[in-house]
């Protein structure tokens, strides 16, 4: 096992996993019959970001919302900069580009795009084509993600009547394509229900968008303005997730079942359980969230108590427990 991945067996353990300590060395429990390869640094940075503030791929910045400031620090927690949002939240969304230059936050109006080499945050208010007359709700930013070589920024605008529209952003030519409403989308648990947006990836060079949601996901083509929607058939799910290359979409469901599916052409690829809690865990709380790695060889579910598997091949390669849980 790599260093600062301590094995212990889960069968007949009696010794608890030692707090983690979120730096980098985090401990975790590795199931004797596994036989993935240690998950590494791509494992801690996400489990880091699973469990709290959002981490640049390289571990040296991190960002949080502070009151109604986003405070963007470095690895040891000296603050880098601050920018305000206007107004206190209790949850915004964020993603750090993958070359590390950019920061976009989506607020309820606007986008802010923060460039570490200036330190310049500019908001791009929402298009013109989504907003309402004076009165009515409008669409606000919601799940967001820049794609794996930081070309395009791909921005869920969601509308509490409607189904999400789609706003797309070619960050080297300044072009911008919102998208055409989608279809009705069916999923069999809740037929006729507005797809609530867990994870979204642009590849391809943003002509290809993956929407990744309850009960399936939509396939957006930009050029020529249409969507695919693929329901999982996994029955009734608590979150899903796409990794950034669009390469996997996972879901969760009710059952504790994991499934993967390839998105295109789309196909099931994977189904697992998810471990059961020990007796007399306290809180007796399943995985309630989704994440990939960002170079989408690992799967991880937390965050409290909280599994990693490698993929595509779905093996256990260990479990942990959040201090405090």
């Amino acid at each position: 096992m790599v260093a600062g991945l301590v094995s212990l067996l889960l069968a007949g353990c009696t010794t608890d996993p030692e707090p983690t300590r979120l730096d980098g060395t985090d401990q975790i429990v590795e199931p004797a019959v596994s036989t993935a390869p240690p998950p590494g640094p791509e494992f801690d940075l996400a489990r880091r970001s699973l469990a709290g503030p959002l981490l640049t791929r390289d571990g040296r910045y991190q960002a949080r919302l502070v009151g109604d400031w986003v405070v963007v620090s470095t690895a040891d927690g000296t603050e880098f900069d601050r920018f305000g949002i206007g107004t206190e939240s209790v949850r915004i969304n964020m993603d750090f580009s993958p070359d590390g230059r950019y920061l976009a936050v989506g607020l309820s109006d606007s986008m802010v795009l923060y460039d570490f080499t200036t330190k310049d945050p500019t908001a791009l208010p929402l298009p013109e084509e989504v907003k309402r007359p004076d009165g009515e709700p409008r669409p606000s930013t919601g799940q967001l993600r820049f794609s794996g070589d930081s070309g395009h920024l791909v921005v869920e605008l969601f509308d509490e009547r409607n189904n999400s529209r789609y706003w797309l952003h070619d960050l080297r030519s300044r072009r911008q394509i919102v998208s055409p409403l989608p279809p009705n989308i069916e999923v069999p648990s809740d037929p006729g229900v507005i797809l609530y947006v867990t994870g979204l990836a642009v590849v391809n060079g943003g002509k290809r968008v993956v929407i990744a949601g309850q009960g399936g996901f939509l396939v957006w083509a930009p050029d020529d303005r249409a969507f695919q929607w693929r329901p999982c058939a996994c029955g009734s799910t608590l979150t899903s997730a796409v990794d950034r290359q669009a390469r996997h979409v996972a879901f969760l469901t009710l059952d504790d079942d994991v499934v993967l599916w390839d998105p295109g052409p789309p196909r099931e690829v994977g189904h697992w359980k998810v471990p059961a809690l020990a007796p007399g865990a306290k809180p007796a709380v399943n995985p309630t969230e989704l994440k990939f790695t960002e170079d989408g060889g690992w799967l991880l579910a937390g965050p409290e108590y909280g599994h990693v598997w490698s993929i595509p091949d779905g093996r256990l390669a260990g479990s942990w427990q959040e201090p405090g849980s």
